[in-house]
């Protein structure tokens, strides 16, 4: 019976895709132990390590619809290591003694390490090919809201007028640099694991380097020396650069969260007709997937140390890092696959109110100009008086009902000094965006530029 949610069978694709899933399988996992261990017979059957007819048939063999996986089931409730029960069972079904040559010259840790490399492989060609289309997504949204004004917060509070385009565009940014280090990750990452007891691969014998280099451009990897057994960098690097995938998907699915609030209403998650987001009232609209998103992320990241702890190893291998490590990179990755491929339908549907960002933006109308006043002024009457007489007039507005253009005009100091071209300005405060249009136009320059040299997968 499924356990945890990953896995559940009925709650299906809630915290998991069936595509990433399905990369982590159990019957996956083993699939891939058995494709390292034939590639290996093969190699070394090639290059007259074993005999020729020992490696046909272990590659003949080695497929796991050929074992009885009740049997290797049994099996595991007895043994204490990871892999013999699976190499068991392929010897037994191995003919005229080729089994003696299965599992030549490597240990557990080699095979282990390799497939996690193969699956990690497979789940960043995943991640990869979404966060491209989420890129594209983004840029297609900052585009056609390039000049759609609204307010900007900070510290919770409105500030001061910018457009949604620039808004998105700084994710674009963050996302293109996500990008990019996925894409350094795998020349890194992508490494077979070959190297036997403590690394010096003395039982693959004299040939052992052209072995690991021959199975490894069978995998699709690349090969390397020394071993990597005790140094764990690279998989603590994949592990860290998903956990900071997973924050700037929460940190644009919690400003989805923010915006959609009922006093905001600016953003809102598009759901199915017939979707109910609350079981007793009929009125709400939650944005639930967005809360998801966030919950995936929390627990990706919370997952991270453990893999950089993870590196932390005694002598040639320790198996308290390894087993954390491995217990701990499918559940990141899923996480965050799951994350990314949720905030891809949000986006794809979200809910964009221009009216309501306008509105907004006018609920305090031209006192969101006041830096446009402050540095007008300061030219006249120095930026620290300026500062000092806004905001004396600005209290003033209150809750009385006062106009503050009516304020600033009555004001013996200052008032002699507001122009009309600073009255514009406080009548139409959607024209202090800066240069938030041109910024716009510029990230999408140079990102789209920077797409034309990323490969087509990973």
């Amino acid at each position: 019976m499924p356990a945890h949610p990953i896995d559940f069978q009925i709650q299906v694709g809630v915290y998991s895709t069936s595509e990433l899933t399905n990369i982590f399988d159990e019957k996956t996992r083993i699939a891939r132990w058995l494709q390292i261990e034939a590639t290996l017979a093969e190699v070394q059957g090639e290059l007259g390590i074993i005999p020729k007819a020992a490696a046909d048939e272990i590659v003949k063999k080695a497929c796991i619809e050929n074992l009885d996986l009740s049997e290797v089931a049994r099996e595991y409730e007895q043994s204490r290591n990871s892999l013999i029960p699976v190499i068991k069972a392929l010897k037994g079904i191995c003919n005229e003694g080729y089994c003696e040559y299965l599992h030549y010259g490597i240990t557990t840790q080699d095979v282990l390490d390799t497939a996690q490399i193969l699956e990690q492989k497979d789940a960043l060609a995943v991640i990869y090919r979404d966060i491209k289309k989420l890129e594209k997504l983004l840029i297609n949204m900052a585009r056609h809201h390039r000049d759609t004004p609204m307010i900007g917060r900070t510290h919770g509070q409105q500030a001061l007028p910018m457009t949604f385009g620039l808004k998105v565009s700084i994710w674009i940014a963050e996302i293109r640099r996500h990008i990019e280090r996925l894409i350094s990750l795998g020349p890194r990452l992508f490494t077979i694991q070959l190297s036997g007891a403590v690394g010096t691969m003395a039982a693959l014998g004299p040939q052992a380097l052209t072995v690991a280099t021959l199975c490894a451009e069978k995998l699709g990897l690349s090969s390397g020396v020394p071993n990597w057994h005790t140094s764990r960098d690279t998989i603590a690097e994949a592990a860290s650069i998903y956990g900071i995938l997973c924050s700037t998907f929460e940190k644009i699915a919690s400003e989805i969260i923010q915006l959609s609030k009922t006093e905001i209403g600016e953003l809102s998650e598009s759901a199915p007709d017939k979707a109910q987001s609350s079981s007793t009232m009929p009125h709400k609209k939650n944005p639930v997937i967005s809360q998801r998103i966030a919950v995936l992320s929390r627990h990706a990241r919370a997952l991270v140390p453990v893999v950089t702890d993870s590196m932390i190893h005694e002598h040639e291998r320790d198996a308290r890092a390894l087993w954390s490590e491995w217990l701990a990179m499918p559940q990141i990755a899923i996480y965050t696959g799951t994350g990314l491929h949720y905030l891809i339908s949000v986006l794809e549907n979200l809910e964009i109110s221009p009216e309501r960002m306008l509105k907004n933006l006018y609920s305090q109308k031209d006192l969101v100009v006041s830096e446009w006043l402050l540095f007008r002024l300061a030219k006249k009457i120095g930026k620290t008086h300026a500062q000092e007489k806004l905001q004396a007039l600005i209290k003033l507005v209150g809750g009385g009902g006062k106009i503050f253009k009516d304020i600033l005009l009555q004001d013996q100091d200052i008032g002699p000094y507001i122009a009309q071209e600073d009255l514009e300005y406080l009548e139409k405060p959607e024209r202090y965006c800066g240069l938030a249009a041109e910024i716009v136009d510029d990230t999408l320059s140079e990102v789209e530029a920077k797409q034309q040299q990323d490969p087509e997968v990973l």
